[in-house]
């Protein structure tokens, strides 16, 4: 997902993942009903309402599994071992309500929580046990109590700075000025306040600490973070207790915030956790993930050893820089947010890449960036988002290669459940596919033989971010994100697909349609029934007004290239990764365990491994016993 603040006069949106924010615009339930096209065999009856989509629950069939498909694509290749460092991990994730979620350690003695993991953002923020609010007292929704913690410390600055966190790089025309701490004598300290909100009327509120935090066994000891004490985000039917950012530090509103400050606020990282992680001590500054429909996997500095078996599998990862953003403001004070974010924290923001293709069944839609100062088509690869959402002409020009889709408002559209073709998406080189049981939702009630399907219509974004490719989209592709290396490699995203031979060239491979047999199996029994009223007449699909372009004003426009020292991975590293002159990254290091660390039990969720932790009631001593079994 990704997020605007509450100071944001103009700036990025936030899609929640989970939330389908087009339905409300549906208006179903008044449509008139007309004399049907030929191909709808029965009316809905008068009255119905239309409710909220859900995520759908999507694939489980073993044919689909990636380890399936290596064994009979590559089943020739020869294992090899590359380098591997003892500090790479590989952790099982949890998924609830469509929300894939990792477990964190925080404190010391450590406590035990859920987060969302969610490549659309970049902030860390955990609830509270003070936290007021009744979605934090919700059945199984695990809390941090500070007062636990002997390594908690609360992040106070300077009052007379004026620190505004709710400040964003994107928007807010606020000043913000640095006064370094050794020339004050006497210094008010102030706990520094966080909020942010999302487009659904969600929100998080509370203050800034830092306490140590563990990731699949990797450490930071003093991680800046924020501490919830307000929200209205569901957490207890996501099974969380916040949300882990996994973005860039400019994407950052706890990084961008506390640019200058550091003298003040010690040996704090307010870099993105995922960042003061990579660093140093992995064998990769990356990270990569493996989203199924039961969970999925996540490694930290290296790859997965159960999708990359081979050193051929390893050439075969497609990898695409990662878009970087303007930065400056011509109309804004030198020492506005937008004109010293860029130069401290660097021009990558979020997880964007250049999308230069996405049709059906071999047929190109046609693709036009939303802005021509932009030039090119965009997509942020978003693990917090349960959606893939494009320009409405976009999606449009998609759709006409489904035969009898149709538009059926608010930027939904439905075609026949019986569909076999395949949807991709391309980036510059190979088309990641789609099978029509990625893509589908599931069929209407009253019309089973229609689905909902992805994607739907979205406003433009005043980024330029075109596109958002959520879990639907990252559940048929293997995706690693490496961070960049300071003054040597910029940040890139690496795609290894997962719905047919990742060497395939032949259309006959490539845009083969799925048996129709297999399509409506799925949809009798995985799809999600969506109960609404479908109007029987013709919606056409309206092209909403586009927003100024945001950085029409900006006084840097940079091309891809390195991340600047402090922001990226240390330059221990040397970088492996292809370039557009030459080389694959069959060196590419692997997880030396194929064995994943397992997912602690998560009392929200009744499904989660509990192999962790065997305690039928959590109570406080049981619970740290469970979780030091897990750190160890």
């Amino acid at each position: 997902m990704h997020c605007s603040n509450t100071a944001v006069r103009r700036g990025w949106r936030c899609t929640l993942a989970l939330v389908l924010l087009l339905v409300a615009g549906i208006s179903l339930s008044t449509a008139q009903l007309a004399a049907p096209p030929p191909w709808f065999h029965s009316l809905p009856s008068a009255g119905e309402s239309a409710i909220e989509l859900r995520a759908p629950a999507h694939l489980s069939s073993r044919s689909l599994d990636a380890q399936a498909q290596q064994r009979h694509f590559q089943s020739h290749a020869l294992r090899r071992r590359a380098v591997q460092d003892a500090n790479d991990t590989m952790q099982s994730l949890g998924l609830l309500s469509g929300a894939y979620d990792i477990p964190l350690n925080v404190s010391s003695p450590p406590q035990l929580v859920f987060v969302q993991l969610d490549t659309g953002s970049s902030d860390l923020w955990i609830t509270s046990s003070r936290c007021t609010s009744k979605q934090c007292k919700e059945n199984g929704v695990l809390t941090l109590d500070v007062d636990k913690s002997t390594s908690f410390r609360t992040i106070q600055v300077d009052a007379a700075a004026a620190l505004n966190l709710t400040a964003s790089s994107f928007g807010d025309n606020a000043t913000q000025t640095s006064t370094n701490s050794s020339t004050i004598s006497k210094r008010a300290d102030t706990d520094v306040a966080f909020s942010i909100f999302y487009d659904d009327d969600t929100a998080a509120k509370g203050v800034l600490g830092a306490d140590e935090v563990r990731m699949a066994g990797l450490r930071v000891e003093r991680q800046a973070f924020a501490l919830i004490d307000e929200t209205n985000v569901t957490l207890g039917a996501q099974g969380i207790s916040g949300v882990l950012g996994m973005g860039f530090p400019r994407g950052s509103t706890i990084a961008r915030s506390l640019v200058g400050y550091q003298d003040q606020i010690g040996g704090v990282s307010t870099l993105p956790l995922a960042t003061s992680l990579l660093r140093t001590n992995v064998s990769y500054p990356m990270f990569g993930l493996y989203l199924t429909p039961t969970g999925g996997r996540a490694t930290f500095g290296a790859a997965d050893p159960i999708v990359l078996t081979t050193a051929q599998d390893r050439s075969l990862v497609q990898w695409h820089d990662v878009v970087p953003f303007p930065s400056g403001d011509t109309s804004l004070p030198a020492n506005a947010t937008l004109n010293v974010d860029a130069p401290a924290l660097g021009s990558y923001v979020q997880w964007v890449v250049r999308l230069t293709a996405a049709g059906v069944a071999g047929r190109p839609a046609t693709l036009t960036p939303t802005y021509t100062q932009v030039g090119e088509t965009l997509a942020l690869i978003d693990s917090g988002s349960s959606a893939i959402l494009g320009p409405a002409a976009d999606v449009e020009s998609l759709f006409a290669g489904i035969t009898n889709s149709r538009h059926v408002g608010g930027g939904r559209f439905v075609v026949p459940c019986d569909t076999t073709a395949r949807m991709y998406f391309s980036f510059g080189g190979r088309n990641i596919t789609l099978l029509p049981q990625d893509y589908l939702i599931g069929p209407d009630t009253l019309q089973p033989y229609l689905c909902f399907a992805w994607p739907a219509a979205s406003p433009p974004d005043a980024t330029g971010v075109d596109w958002i490719l959520g879990t639907p989209f990252l559940r048929a592709t293997y995706a690693l994100f490496a961070i960049g290396i300071n003054d040597v490699e910029p940040p890139k995203i690496g795609f290894f697909p997962l719905r047919q031979p990742a060497d395939a060239t032949e259309e006959a491979q490539m845009f083969q349609p799925e048996p129709t047999q297999s399509v409506l199996s799925w949809v009798s029994a995985q799809g999600t029934k969506i109960n609404s009223v479908l109007p029987n007449s013709l919606v056409s699909l309206s092209m909403p007004s586009r927003q100024p372009y945001f950085f029409g004003n900006a006084t840097a426009t940079p091309s891809a290239g390195v991340v600047p020292t402090r922001v990226g991975a240390s330059r221990t590293y040397s970088p492996i990764l292809p370039t557009v002159e030459a080389g694959t990254a069959a060196s590419l290091p692997v997880v030396a365990s194929s064995s994943p660390i397992p997912v602690p039990s998560n009392p929200a969720n009744p499904q989660t491994n509990a192999a962790a932790c065997t305690t039928p009631h959590w109570i406080p001593a049981a619970l740290v016993a469970c979780i030091l079994t897990y750190t160890l």
